[in-house]
């Protein structure tokens, strides 16, 4: 399975995140490209402990058998129910432009990789670093997927 950790892997993402444009059209789903581009920096904000979270969603999703689903290749079921913290709909988050949200999202992916530990996700607990770095690229590779950037 592909990491942000991996330079190869993170590279590629990084290049699908720089060819967003306001030309990018959504294939499924609710958000604009704005909003995901916000709920995928939310993900790393959790991920850093810059938005505190609690525990949520069924306790499956933090067993063994709910962390086996996660990182197997299944993929990333389209609807899936998000975090509290993520959604896009239910928090205020402060949108400005494409480029501003594709640079911000772009310094948080670095700073996770600047950490040597990261704080519990609220679906899945705690995860180790490579655990965190598995599920960013799972996740951002399936809203990237949702805005044709392949």
């Amino acid at each position: 399975m592909k990491t942000i950790f991996n330079e190869e892997d993170y590279a590629e993402i990084r290049k699908r995140i720089m060819a967003l444009s306001a030309s990018s059209l959504r294939k499924w789903g609710k958000m604009d490209l704005q909003q995901m581009l916000l709920h995928c920096t939310a993900q790393l904000k959790l991920a850093v402990g810059e938005i505190p979270s609690k525990p949520q969603g069924p306790s499956l999703m933090r067993s063994g058998l709910g962390k086996w689903l996660l990182f197997s290749n299944l993929p990333w079921p389209k609807g899936a129910k998000t975090p509290d913290e993520m959604n896009v709909e239910t928090n205020s988050f402060l949108v400005t432009d494409i480029e501003l949200e594709k640079k911000d999202l772009l310094n948080y992916l670095e700073e996770v990789k600047r950490q040597d530990e990261l704080y519990p996700h609220p679906f899945f607990g705690n995860l180790k670093r490579d655990e965190w770095s598995r599920l960013i690229y799972k996740h951002l590779d399936h809203h990237l997927k949702q805005f044709g950037s392949r």
